[in-house]
């Protein structure tokens, strides 16, 4: 090779098309996230979320159910049915309140940062955390409703609502402490504050005879917390960067 074509080289020009430049590139992203996804897809999020979940969280809701299946079929089954109900209602807020401080376990630990640069990001793991402790919660409370419905004859439904109506007001106010507290979020914060509104659930309870309301009454009341809690659920997940909701 001469000079001469050396020189030429050097400069030679050549044309590029830029929209063909950038239908290439976005052909490339486009298949760079579709196999991303084909490797890891949120049903694997929904499993190691299940996995990484620490084992004593679930060791203490499968605590929860079989001391209070123990405690409504051997010790308290004579006791008046307000009482009954109440200690299945502590249960299942507890139940909330352990669940709940595995879900901001991100924040109390200060993990949060770390777990903002996985691939899936801190909304999608909260999301599936969300999930999975409320399919739990409805696991247990199916399960003390079929159990009350053997040991006081009582209809299933009514046993439901009597559950879920202070599940979901249990949710709601803590959910709504932790969004005006996320600046100091810690677990003496929710332990706390935890125990403040179980505390009122029951002194409410008692001061209102809230079980001698008609059943139409109780459905109003989940059609409303439901609807109130999926808001306050959604306000919560649109936060477009979670390093501020911390």
């Amino acid at each position: 090779m001469n000079n001469e074509t050396i020189e030429k080289m050097k400069t030679y020009e050549i044309k590029i098309d830029e929209f063909q430049r950038q239908e290439i590139i976005d052909l490339g992203k486009q298949k760079i996230i579709k196999n991303q996804l084909c490797k890891y897809s949120l049903f694997d999020l929904f499993r190691s979320s299940i996995r990484f979940t620490r084992l004593h969280t679930w060791l203490i809701q499968f605590a929860l159910l079989i001391l209070t299946t123990f405690l409504i079929t051997k010790v308290i089954n004579d006791e008046p049915f307000i009482f009954i109900v109440q200690s299945l209602t502590v249960t299942v807020i507890f139940s909330v309140i352990f669940f709940i401080d595995e879900l901001f376990r991100s924040f109390t630990s200060g993990m949060w940062e770390l777990e903002q640069t996985l691939k899936y990001d801190l909304r999608q793991h909260t999301v599936i955390k969300l999930l999975i402790f409320g399919l739990a919660d409805l696991l247990l409370i199916t399960c003390l409703a079929f159990i009350c419905q053997g040991v006081m004859a009582i209809s299933f439904w009514k046993i439901i609502l009597y559950l879920l109506v202070p599940f979901n007001l249990t949710c709601i106010v803590l959910f709504s402490l932790f969004t005006i507290w996320r600046n100091t979020l810690s677990s003496a914060v929710l332990w706390i504050s935890s125990g403040l509104v179980l505390m009122c659930v029951m002194f409410l309870a008692n001061f209102f005879n809230i079980y001698e309301f008609e059943m139409k009454y109780w459905g109003a009341g989940y059609i409303f917390s439901i609807i109130l809690l999926i808001f306050i659920v959604m306000n919560m997940l649109k936060v477009k960067k979670w390093e501020a909701f911390c």
